[in-house]
């Protein structure tokens, strides 16, 4: 495999059905050279039940619970990644975090079901003040994290090593990737890690405000389609599925 298609999942690959099948069908016919993974904030198990839901072909890769989680697909069994785990649970706290998050009335600590080891998820505003009083708390109780805020209410909080984008570029060091051989699709500021640098990024039509900051930069294409639609566009304007490294989107 030598190149690689990451979607986020909702409102990105999920959304719009008939788009959805124009995307199935061009993975379908192009998974013997170019590999298919997602990238979401669900956990692995709900990530598995709504792509079966929606009979979507079971990735080469899951990077779930906001980039804390990596399980590669083998011969059809999904397969913890030890190595990311080790390499993120550096310096990671998760007792303490919340423990010095519950002083914040305006944090409501998410269903345990989409809690994980690597990640304290919470409903919040979109207050830019609180959410910089949050950064400001942990760092001043020597806590590194890594804080992400998304659709306009979830706030997660991550090992700093760990997102969805440093997540995808720890897999193009182990599997020697070319970043621009890898292509990437989101909607939402979960998304912001991955799609920014040098892979080639493509923003759904649908997406949420805190993308708005990527406009203008390299190798970000703005869809004007949404969900996998957008998706679509964007392997048509990268021409990704006959792309050539000497190619240059910049």
């Amino acid at each position: 495999m030598k190149k690689l298609i990451i979607c986020d999942v909702d409102h990105t690959l999920l959304g719009d059905e008939g788009a959805l099948n124009e995307f199935k069908e061009i993975i379908k016919n192009c998974h013997q050279k170019i590999g298919f993974a997602v990238a979401t904030g669900r956990t692995i198990q709900s990530a598995v039940k709504v792509l079966k839901e929606n009979n979507v072909l079971m990735p080469d890769l899951i990077i779930s619970s906001v980039g804390s989680e990596i399980y590669y697909n083998y011969k059809g069994d999904l397969v913890y990644s030890k190595g990311w785990d080790a390499h993120i649970s550096n310096q990671w706290q998760r007792d303490r975090i919340v423990n010095l998050l519950n002083q914040f009335d305006f944090l409501q600590y998410q269903e345990e079901e989409v809690q994980s080891k690597f990640k304290v998820s919470y409903y919040t505003n979109d207050v830019p003040e609180q959410l910089e009083l949050i950064k400001e708390t942990l760092i001043k109780d020597k806590l590194k994290t890594n804080a992400i805020f998304s659709h306009g209410q979830y706030l997660d909080i991550l090992p700093y090593r760990a997102s969805k984008g440093k997540a995808i570029r720890y897999l193009c060091y182990r599997w020697n990737l070319a970043y621009e051989n890898i292509l990437v699709a989101g909607d939402s500021g979960n998304d912001l890690e991955m799609l920014k640098g040098e892979l080639l990024g493509i923003v759904v039509a649908n997406y949420s405000s805190e993308l708005d900051i990527l406009r203008g930069s390299k190798r970000i294409y703005f869809a004007d389609r949404a969900c996998a639609g957008g998706i679509v566009e964007g392997i048509e304007f990268y021409n990704f599925l006959n792309f050539r490294k000497e190619d240059d989107f910049d």
